[in-house]
C-alpha cells in the first residue's frame, strides 16, 4: 500500500468558516487502507518508550522517531514520510489555502512568497524551509476516573494548521474524548503567559466524535478555541495521529488579560488549574 493523503477526498468546500476555519470527515481512508494502518498502530509501550506520567497523559512519537525506525511497520513509515512532504503541503494548500489567507493575513508577506511556492520539510530537518510538517503517533494514557486531557485553548502561535486523525480501538467503550470547537462570546483574551481560556468566555459550537477513521482539522489562530471533552474510565488508550503545520515565525498574537482582570479572575483561574488534566510526554 502506498501512502494516500488524508485530504485526498476533501475539497475546499468541506472547510467550515464558523466559528473558525475547520473541517471534519469520517471514512477518511478506504476501509481496507484504514484497517491496515489500524492493525499496525504501535502499542503503548512503543509510543511511551519508558516514559511515565499521570493518568490521561498525552504521549507523542514524532516523525523523526518513526522514519527509519524498524519497530514501526513500513506502512506507517510510508504514511509519515508522505504527510511530512512537499506533496502533502500542496494538498494542504489546495484544501486550506483560502482559509489560511483569511485567518492569518500577512503570513505570505512574512515568507516573501505565496503559499503555493512555500518550501516544506519535516519539522526535525526543516531549518530554512517556509513551513515545517510533523506527524506524530499520540496516545492519551488509560485512566481510572473521568478526566480531561486538555482544557480549552489555542495551539502554539507558530502552528498554522493542525489535524487529528482518530484510530479508536474497537474495544474502547469509554464515553467522551471528543474534539470540541468553541466560539468566543467576547474578544479573545488569554491567561497571562499561556494560551488557556476561561470556560465562561466560550460557547460550544460543534463536537467531532472520537471515532475510527475520523479526521478533525483546523486553521489555528487566536479565534481557534478548542478542547477535548472529559473521557470516562478506560483501560485502553485514546489513539490518534496528529499532523502539525508550523512556520518559523509566530503567525498571530494572543491578547493577554491585564493585571486587573488577572486579579479579578484569579479564583476561576486557580480552579481551572486544579482540573484533572494529564501531562504532556515528549
Amino acid at each position: 500500500m502506498s501512502a494516500a493523503s488524508i485530504l485526498a477526498a476533501t475539497t475546499p468546500a468541506a472547510v467550515v468558516q464558523q466559528p473558525f476555519a475547520h473541517m471534519a470527515r469520517d471514512a477518511v481512508l478506504p476501509e481496507a487502507d484504514y484497517a491496515r494502518l489500524a492493525d499496525a498502530f504501535p502499542d503503548s509501550a512503543t509510543i511511551l518508550a519508558g516514559r511515565r506520567g499521570r493518568e490521561n497523559s498525552a504521549a507523542r512519537l514524532p516523525a523523526f522517531k518513526v522514519l527509519g525506525n524498524p519497530a514501526i511497520a513500513p506502512v506507517w513509515r510510508d504514511f509519515f514520510a508522505f504527510h511530512t512532504s512537499q506533496a502533502f503541503w500542496s494538498d494542504i494548500v489546495r484544501v486550506f489555502g483560502a482559509a489560511l489567507r483569511d485567518a492569518l493575513p500577512g503570513i505570505e508577506a512574512r515568507a516573501g512568497r505565496p503559499l503555493e511556492q512555500w518550501t516544506a520539510a519535516p519539522r526535525a530537518t526543516g531549518e530554512g524551509a517556509d513551513v515545517r510538517l510533523d506527524c506524530q503517533f499520540v496516545i492519551n494514557t488509560p485512566s481510572r476516573r473521568i478526566s480531561s486531557v486538555k482544557t480549552q485553548h489555542v495551539d502554539k502561535r507558530t502552528t498554522i494548521l493542525a489535524m487529528l486523525f482518530y484510530f479508536r480501538d474497537p474495544a474502547d467503550r469509554a464515553e467522551g474524548g471528543d474534539f470540541e470547537i468553541y466560539a468566543w462570546k467576547r474578544p479573545p483574551r488569554f491567561l497571562p503567559s499561556q494560551r488557556l481560556i476561561l470556560p465562561d468566555d466560550l460557547a460550544l459550537r460543534r463536537v467531532v466524535r472520537y471515532a475510527p477513521n475520523t479526521l478533525a482539522a483546523f486553521v489555528n489562530s487566536a479565534r481557534a478555541a478548542h478542547g477535548v471533552s472529559p473521557r470516562g474510565p478506560s483501560a485502553l488508550p485514546r489513539r490518534y495521529v496528529n499532523v502539525i503545520v508550523e512556520t518559523p515565525f509566530k503567525a498571530f498574537d494572543v491578547p493577554e488579560m491585564g493585571l486587573a482582570e488577572h486579579i479579578f479572575y484569579w479564583p476561576k483561574m486557580r480552579k481551572l488549574g486544579l482540573r484533572s488534566v494529564g501531562d504532556e510526554l515528549y
